[in-house]
């Protein structure tokens, strides 16, 4: 796709309307700037970090899909409590997909997975702003107001249910937007691996790998057989950062978005839920 004077893998749906025309070709340039400082250092530990970094992204939009999919579900079958939990986390999600991009943040042995919200939404619209100010604000105002209507039913336990939370905002414009700022990033990032990096440093070290399959919470110890299976399968077949669209394969999506499908068919519920059909899967990412 050709968009702002540049040719892109990705076919972007919002982030061209949002983009300031005059101001586009210096952000390209900017971010291609501020990953060539990164890739003209390239060496085997950096490819590792940022291969890792890719592929923890796309799961970010993989979980984004499944919650927005799981509150579309909830809402056809008025469990309209979990609303507020499904909106947020997916916003969440993809906030931390554009983190995992940022040039400037170091993967710091593996604790930037460990992000915080606050952090999280601050440094991502501090990044959208690049693009769009006033849109940045407006959604980091969504963002907060996801956040506090999730809050509200978590800890005030409202007797009025649901009736004060907002709607006014489209969660899946908001969600492809910040997938699309993601994608844009990875694009600029692979053209910058492609044009500084050597293929002798394509290396995916098993230590990174094990810092996303193993994860340590409130000492309780969690292993995750997929994740190991696909960063194996990175590890031996594409072992360097492509863009995310690129990145995913269809093995890894249908694992990822199978894991939360019934076992059994409900002869009362048509659509299953849980992933719904492929073809659902693709309302705020070209998911292949």
């Amino acid at each position: 796709m050709s968009f702002k004077n540049r040719e892109w893998w990705y076919s972007f749906r919002e982030l061209e309307a949002i983009t300031d025309e005059n101001k586009s070709s210096k952000l390209i340039g900017d971010v291609l700037q501020k990953y060539s400082k990164i890739t003209k250092n390239w060496n085997k530990d950096l490819n590792s970090e940022w291969t890792c970094r890719i592929y923890f992204s796309t799961n970010m939009i993989l979980n984004a899909t499944v919650l927005l999919k799981n509150a579309e579900y909830a809402e056809e079958k008025n469990v309209r409590i979990v609303r507020p939990y499904l909106e947020y986390y997916a916003v969440l999600s993809l906030l931390r997909c554009i983190i995992y991009t940022l040039p400037e943040l170091e993967w710091n042995n593996g604790e930037l997975i460990k992000i915080s919200h606050t952090k999280a939404l601050n440094l991502a619209i501090d990044w959208l702003a690049k693009f769009n100010i006033e849109k940045s604000q407006q959604l980091k105002r969504i963002c907060k107001q996801l956040k506090a209507q999730r809050e509200l039913i978590s800890y005030r336990a409202p007797a009025s249910g649901d009736s004060n939370l907002g709607d006014d905002y489209n969660i899946n414009e908001i969600c492809t937007i910040l997938a699309e700022v993601a994608q844009f990033n990875s694009e600029l990032l692979e053209a910058s691996v492609t044009k500084n990096a050597s293929k002798d440093d394509f290396v995916v070290h098993s230590s990174d790998i094990s810092k996303i399959v193993h994860v340590e919470i409130e000492g309780l110890n969690f292993y995750d057989d997929y994740d190991s299976m696909r960063l194996n399968y990175v590890q031996r077949k594409q072992s360097r950062p492509y863009n995310l669209a690129s990145f995913m394969t269809e093995g890894q999506t249908e694992d990822f978005i199978g894991a939360w499908d019934d076992d059994e068919n409900y002869d009362d519920d048509n659509s299953i839920y849980h992933g719904g059909s492929p073809c659902d899967w693709q309302d705020i990412f070209d998911i292949p």
